[in-house]
């Protein structure tokens, strides 16, 4: 007997069904894993590869992980919380999907400056809304001047220089 040779690209993993819970997570192999909360109370199609974990809903990829093989981990991609900061916005100093996010400078320096702000905690939630358009990779250092203002307007948000230290005074008149 011969094998026939396959020529098509082999896409090896395990599949199960799992369901959302309310904190937007799956749980597969004794761990947890996050997806987007739009996947919330509805059920996903969890695939396991090697390296990675996706899960899939309605033929689209609602989240994607590298695979843990520890047990009681749990996969946090803070992006799949941000409609979540639109209810909650403290949850973005708090919550345990912010916690070890490594933002990138420029939006961690402008986070810090609106959060001591009134109302800047759900500013910056606006601006993490942007980022889910328009990804994180604007954000990183080459852009961080050009890109704050131009999100900024968009929002409303009133920004100045603040004279000097190249960061960004929130709330602070232009004149």
């Amino acid at each position: 007997p011969h094998l026939v040779p396959y020529r098509g690209p082999f896409d090896g993993f395990h599949a199960v069904p799992a369901s959302v819970s309310k904190t937007c997570l799956v749980r597969f192999d004794k761990n947890r894993y996050s997806v987007d909360a739009r996947a919330v109370g509805r059920p996903v199609e969890i695939r396991a590869y090697a390296d990675m974990l996706e899960c899939w809903q309605d033929g689209q990829v609602v989240g994607r992980h590298a695979r843990a093989f520890g047990r009681n981990n749990t996969i946090y991609d803070p992006l799949h919380y941000i409609p979540v900061l639109a209810r909650k916005p403290g949850a973005l100093r708090n919550g345990a999907p912010f916690k070890e996010w490594d933002l990138p400078v420029a939006l961690r320096r402008v986070q810090r400056k609106l959060e001591r702000q009134p109302g800047g905690d759900r500013q910056v939630v606006e601006i993490l809304g942007a980022v889910l358009t328009d990804g994180l990779e604007v954000w990183t250092l080459d852009t961080a001047v050009a890109v704050p203002w131009t999100v900024f307007r968009t929002l409303g948000v009133i920004i100045t220089d603040d004279g000097g230290d190249g960061l960004l005074d929130a709330g602070e008149s232009a004149e």
